[in-house]
């Protein structure tokens, strides 16, 4: 792996304090972040520090995990590597979920219901008193036949997102999401790690 507890290496550089994630890519409420990725390594390698960071920030942190990066592996992972995962979980500020369940229904991504899920969520993280949510979602769960359903997606929440204290991550595994032409998709909200 390419970070240590507290720690975020990038690509064998200097070590970076996690608590500088947000500073380093101008995380903000409104802003909607992508990651496009080749491995569980590089998966992590931006969601551990990401989640730290708003955990540090007292954020509502849920993050949304596909089969292909295992629930049980990124939350051992999350557990070993955020000091306040435990406390974190407890208390209802970090929830880590199944991206299949928040995303799809009978194998197909689900519009209608990833939004209801996120409005839902809203309210109760506001319930709970967070001012702000944090949330990545890993689309490896969707199918390539649904990538022109996602794509529709992100451009209808992309400004629901930029007016509300949301920030979010949608991570992409770019071996099976990319297209044979070159991408123009997401390109009016997309901000890349």
């Amino acid at each position: 792996m390419y970070f240590t507890q507290g720690q975020h290496r990038t690509n064998g550089a200097a070590v970076v304090s996690l608590s500088n994630f947000d500073s380093l890519y101008d995380v903000s409420s409104g802003k909607h972040f992508y990651q496009f990725y080749k491995s569980s390594d590089d998966f992590l390698h931006v969601m551990i520090p990401f989640f730290q960071a708003g955990l540090e920030k007292n954020d509502a942190c849920l993050w949304l995990i596909s089969q292909e990066n295992s629930l049980d592996f990124c939350r051992s992972t999350a557990e070993a590597m955020i000091p306040q995962h435990v406390t974190a979980i407890l208390s209802g500020q970090f929830q880590i979920l199944s991206a299949e369940e928040w995303y799809l229904t009978e194998g197909t991504f689900d519009e209608s219901k990833a939004i209801a899920n996120a409005l839902q969520h809203l309210e109760k993280i506001k319930a709970l008193g967070f001012r702000r949510f944090r949330i990545a979602g890993d689309e490896a769960c969707v199918p390539r036949k649904d990538w022109s359903l996602v794509e529709a997606y992100e451009r209808k929440v992309a400004p629901w997102i930029k007016s509300q204290p949301i920030v979010a991550l949608c991570a992409y595994p770019i071996l099976s999401c990319t297209p044979p032409a070159k991408p123009k998709r997401f390109s009016s909200v997309m901000t890349t790690f």
